[in-house]
C-alpha cells in the first residue's frame, strides 16, 4: 500500500462528525434534556433510547467513511451488513419516538397523576415495542442490500470478439436467501414472544395479577400517585433486542465476505488487464480477510 492510501486508512474528526452525525447528536440531546428536566430521579428507562442511539452513530460513522469505497474511482460495491445509512435512520427514529414517550408519561405525572394508572399499560406496550421493532425493522430488508460488486458506468469492455460499451453490474457475493430466510424466521419469533409477553404482562399487572418492577415518575407521589408498574420482561427485551441484531449482523458480515475466487474471476474475466488490477487492489484494501485470499492466489 502506498504512502497516500495509508494516510487515507483513518479518518479524521471532522471528516466523522458530519452534519448528518452532528444533527442526529443535536436532535437527540435536545430532547433527552427536555425530557430529563421534568426531574427524573430514577433514569434507569431511559438507557433504551441511548442504547438505540447509540447503535444508530455506529452506523452513522460506518456510512460516514464509506464514500472511501463507493467513490467515482472505485467500482466496488460493498455492503457487508446492508446500508448503514438506512440502519442509523431507522434506530435513531425509534429513538427519539422513546423519548417522546418517555416526555409524555412523566408530563401526565405531573398534570394529570390520577390517571398514571390507566396509561401504565399503554406506555409499557408501546416503549418496549418501540424499542424492539427497531432493532427488528434493520433486519427486515437486508437481503436487498448486503452484497458485494461491481458496478463500471460507460466502459469498454470485450465480450467476445467484440467491444461494447454500456454499465458493468456484476455480483461477487451476497446474503444467500435461505441463510436470510433462517435469521428472519428467528428474528420475527424472538421479536413476536418479547412483545406478547410483555403485553400479557402488563395486563397482569394491570388487574393486580403480579406485581411489576415499581418506577418513579417525576409527578409520582401527587394527589397520592403510585409509581409506574414496569414489566420484568423488559429487562429481557433491553439486553436480548441489541445482543440478537448484532450477532445477526456477524453472521451476514461473514457470509458476504466469503466469497468464492471463480466468482470474482468470472466477474472480471473479460473486462481490461489495468482495470482488473485496479479491482484487485480495491479488494485488498477493504480488509485484511480479503488481502490474504487475493495474495495468495
Amino acid at each position: 500500500m502506498t504512502k497516500d492510501n495509508s494516510e487515507k486508512s483513518y479518518l479524521l474528526l471532522r471528516e466523522i462528525f458530519n452534519e448528518i452525525l452532528l444533527r442526529d447528536i443535536i436532535l437527540f440531546t435536545i430532547l433527552f434534556l427536555f425530557t430529563l428536566a421534568q426531574t427524573w430521579d430514577n433514569i434507569v428507562l431511559f438507557l433504551f433510547p441511548i442504547i438505540s442511539s447509540a447503535y444508530s452513530l455506529i452506523f452513522r460513522i460506518i456510512s460516514t467513511n464509506k464514500w472511501r469505497i463507493n467513490s467515482e474511482t472505485n467500482p466496488l460495491i460493498y455492503n457487508p451488513i446492508g446500508v448503514e445509512k438506512r440502519h442509523a435512520n431507522r434506530l435513531e427514529f425509534c429513538a427519539l419516538l422513546q423519548l417522546i414517550l418517555l416526555f409524555w408519561i412523566g408530563a401526565e405525572s405531573l398534570y394529570h397523576p390520577q390517571l398514571i394508572d390507566n396509561y401504565a399499560i399503554y406506555f409499557n406496550v408501546l416503549f418496549f415495542f418501540v424499542y424492539s421493532f427497531g432493532y427488528y425493522w434493520i433486519m427486515i430488508d437486508i437481503w436487498k442490500y448486503s452484497r458485494f460488486g461491481i458496478i463500471l458506468k460507460n466502459i469498454d469492455f470485450e465480450y467476445g470478439k467484440s467491444k461494447s460499451e454500456g454499465e458493468i453490474n456484476r455480483l461477487i457475493n451476497f446474503l444467500k436467501f435461505e441463510k436470510f430466510k433462517r435469521i428472519s424466521i428467528v428474528n420475527l419469533i424472538i421479536f413476536l414472544v418479547a412483545n406478547v409477553l410483555n403485553i400479557l404482562f402488563a395486563l397482569a399487572i394491570q388487574y393486580d395479577k403480579i406485581a411489576g418492577i415499581p418506577f418513579l415518575l417525576p409527578g409520582t407521589g401527587i394527589e397520592s400517585s403510585e409509581p409506574l408498574q414496569i414489566t420484568l420482561i423488559s429487562l429481557f427485551i433491553i439486553a436480548i433486542s441489541p445482543l440478537l441484531t448484532s450477532l445477526f449482523l456477524f453472521i451476514i458480515y461473514k457470509d458476504v465476505n466469503n466469497f468464492s475466487l471463480e466468482n470474482l474471476n468470472a466477474a472480471i474475466a473479460d473486462l481490461p488487464d489495468s482495470l482488473k488490477r485496479q479491482i484487485l487492489e480495491n479488494i485488498k484494501n477493504l480488509n485484511n480477510h480479503f488481502s490474504k485470499i487475493l495474495s495468495i492466489e
